[in-house]
């Protein structure tokens, strides 16, 4: 009947918490009428108050209501409700009023039966109370009873969802250290896809990276059902904003999607069906920026819930650290890859100062590491206008190459050059250079990037990467060849120096000739080639006749200019590949490759021609007539040395200045005499030359 806390209150007051509770609970509450059974609480107080009544009335002389009224009283307050408690109550004292005044002694009750009907009262009030706390009691108990198992099985339940948590959250930390262990961005996808399962049952699991042209890229797409399983990864190519994972990429809030099918921000992928299909998506995010996108898919409708989603969430933000970690392990693997890229490059252009031998490193080295199919190492000809290939690679391409470039007719080369810029040339360009693009197509090249070699300041020429599949030179390679470019092009330009250094060092200012010291160097090497090849070698020797009387009567000076005219004189009568040297004063020698004897007299014998039939016109003078002798020597049979062949093409020189020179002398064979001469001749020719140059220069 009324909702009773079963006890008094002591925010009230105490008074007043009783009160309330004697008034509502006790007296006007039903508590005491669940003590027994309605159905024999009822009969048995009515039984008894009825027995009353009668007996009350029956024996009235007896005076017996006032002292048993207790009886139904009692019965009353400790087994009726209120209501019936009360009619009780009324009942009874109405009946010891009744009762009373049939009585002959008095028409009213007395004033000690008045104080025995109270006490009688008061006795059954206790009665009711003691019963209403009873009862209460025992509900407040059964209703602690209940709420203690509830919270019993709420903590059982919480426990076991604890319990779970803590499982999963441990194997998110085990799929944690596995994703941060591995070197590679998809070994930490597969490790994604793998771990993953252990935490969230699904059907599929897809990783997507985003780059930086927000194209999202499929690392893996791993099925455990044949509906997943063969879904290539060029068909789940996507871009930021489209589709559930292109949408998380783009808003960085992961998605909870009960229908697929019914979310409109999703799409069917190209060549599948509509299936009833649940996803969880949840970016990667690292640094405040997404990185990437885990998508699970299962068969179903609310197949995940938010719990797998909070999980997953958590292993995304592991997966961004460990991508993030495979990236910058990659890059470093990659700048040690680079760096040891230079520094192979530059051990190797230590070795050599040779242009052709240095540019040939050069193109070996950048174009295994930019990973093209061709390099060429062109230098720059501002004088004909051209570029001149010094380095190929392969090295076998290098026979199919043209010796010279010429510039006409393609600025984009020229442009390198002038500009000092790196362009790359792609044939399926529009806007790629006509020419450049026609060139490609006709060596079957796709692409071309041409960096310019700059040193200090000044373009030396250029390098070449051809490409012959269609795809671009990714940024990291072309930074990579840009500072090989720069090393390469340091190295060039320090062998064209010390090539121009040595040519000066090697050649006699005045003729242009290669000097004594050349002679000797380049004649050893020639002899060593000779013995390989099995081919023939000669030498030549020149002295000019009676050249100390031209410096007597003319001058030095009109001697050098003889000397110069003399030089020119040879070289038009020697082939391009024969090596002319001034050994000193008036005396040439010519080193003749793949020249047997009698084809060596016979190239004296044209020099000689060239000598006479072109007599040196002076200035303020007639023509003057210079004749030379000239003598030769044969490899091996007159001199296997150096020293002997000079040796001997020099005897043989003296022979025709005995004989009164302007003739050629083929030598003897080689004897004795020839070692003896060579030692002889090495003492004074060392004196000897050298006053001759005195006198002449």
């Amino acid at each position: 009947m009324f909702d009773t806390p079963g006890a008094p209150d002591p925010a009230r007051g105490p008074l007043a918490s009783w009160l309330r509770f004697v008034i509502r609970d006790a007296i006007l509450g039903d508590a005491p009428g669940r003590l027994v059974r309605s159905r024999l609480a009822v009969p048995l107080v009515l039984g008894v108050t009825s027995l009353y009544i009668v007996a009350s009335f029956v024996f009235a002389a007896a005076d017996i209501a006032v002292p048993f009224a207790i009886l139904p009283l009692a019965l009353a307050a400790f087994l009726l409700p209120a209501v019936r408690s009360i009619i009780v109550v009324a009942f009874t004292y109405g009946t010891v009023v009744v009762a009373e005044g049939l009585t002959a002694d008095t028409s009213w009750l007395t004033l000690l039966e008045i104080v025995e009907l109270v006490a009688i009262g008061v006795v059954a009030l206790g009665l009711r109370i003691a019963v209403a706390r009873l009862v209460l009691g025992r509900d407040v108990l059964d209703r602690q009873a209940v709420e203690l198992a509830s919270t019993q099985a709420q903590v059982a339940e919480a426990h076991d969802t604890t319990e779970r948590w803590v499982a999963q959250l441990e194997a998110a930390q085990r799929a944690a250290a596995r994703m941060s262990g591995q070197p590679t961005v998809e070994a930490v996808a597969q490790a994604v896809a793998d771990e993953t399962r252990a935490i969230v049952d699904y059907h599929n699991c897809r990783v997507y990276l985003v780059e930086p042209n927000d194209d999202m890229t499929p690392v893996i797409a791993a099925g455990r059902i044949g509906y997943y399983e063969k879904i290539p990864l060029d068909l789940l190519r996507t871009r930021v904003g489209a589709g559930f994972s292109g949408w998380v990429a783009q808003h960085g809030t992961p998605l909870l999607i009960p229908d697929a099918n019914a979310d409109p921000r999703g799409f069917t992928i190209p060549g599948t069906d509509d299936v009833d299909e649940s996803m969880l998506v949840v970016p990667m995010r690292y640094d405040d920026r997404v990185i990437g996108v885990i998508a699970l898919s299962k068969l179903g409708l609310r197949q995940f819930d938010v719990g797998h989603l909070r999980l997953l969430s958590i292993l995304a933000d592991h997966a961004a650290t460990a991508v993030e970690s495979a990236r910058a392990l990659g890059r470093a693997h990659v700048l040690a890859d680079e760096l040891r890229a230079l520094a192979e490059m530059g051990s190797a252009l230590s070795e050599s100062l040779d242009p052709l031998e240095v540019a040939d490193v050069v193109a070996r080295h950048m174009g295994r590491a930019a990973g093209v199919d061709q390099c060429a190492i062109s230098i720059w000809d501002r004088a004909g206008d051209r570029l001149l290939t010094s380095g190929y690679w392969p090295p076998q391409k290098l026979a199919d190459q043209e010796p010279f470039f010429p510039l006409a007719g393609y600025p984009a080369t020229r442009h390198v050059l002038d500009a000092q810029e790196t362009v790359q040339v792609d044939v399926d360009d529009p806007g790629a250079d006509a020419a450049e693009a026609a060139l490609l197509r006709r060596d079957r090249h796709h692409g071309l990037v041409m960096l310019p070699l700059v040193v200090k300041g000044e373009t030396l020429g250029l390098v070449e990467l051809f490409i012959d599949r269609p795809i671009a030179l990714a940024e990291r390679r072309l930074d990579l060849a840009q500072m090989m470019a720069t090393e390469a092009a340091m190295a060039l330009g320090n062998a064209q120096a010390y090539v121009t250094a040595r040519a000066l060092a090697d050649r006699d200012p005045l003729t242009g000739f290669f000097n004594h010291r050349y002679l000797h160097e380049r004649l050893a090497e020639e002899i060593l080639r000779a013995q390989r090849s099995r081919e023939p070698l000669a030498v030549l020797m020149l002295d000019l006749d009676d050249f100390k009387l031209v410096n007597d009567t003319l001058g030095h000076l009109f001697g050098d200019e003889i000397l110069r005219w003399t030089a020119e004189q040879i070289r038009a009568g020697i082939r391009a590949n024969d090596i002319p040297t001034r050994y000193g004063g008036d005396e040439f020698a010519v080193i003749l490759p793949a020249t047997t004897a009698d084809e060596a007299c016979l190239v004296g014998e044209r020099i000689l021609g060239t000598l006479a039939d072109n007599p040196y016109a002076a200035q303020d003078h007639g023509p003057i007539p210079v004749t030379a002798s000239i003598g030769t020597a044969a490899f091996p049979a007159q001199g296997r040395t150096p020293r002997e062949l000079i040796a001997a093409a020099d005897l043989a020189l003296y022979r025709v200045k005995a004989d009164g020179g302007a003739a050629v002398d083929a030598g003897s064979t080689r004897d004795a005499g020839v070692a003896a001469l060579a030692g002889s001749r090495g003492a004074r020719g060392s004196g000897g030359h050298s006053a001759l140059v005195s006198d002449a220069v």
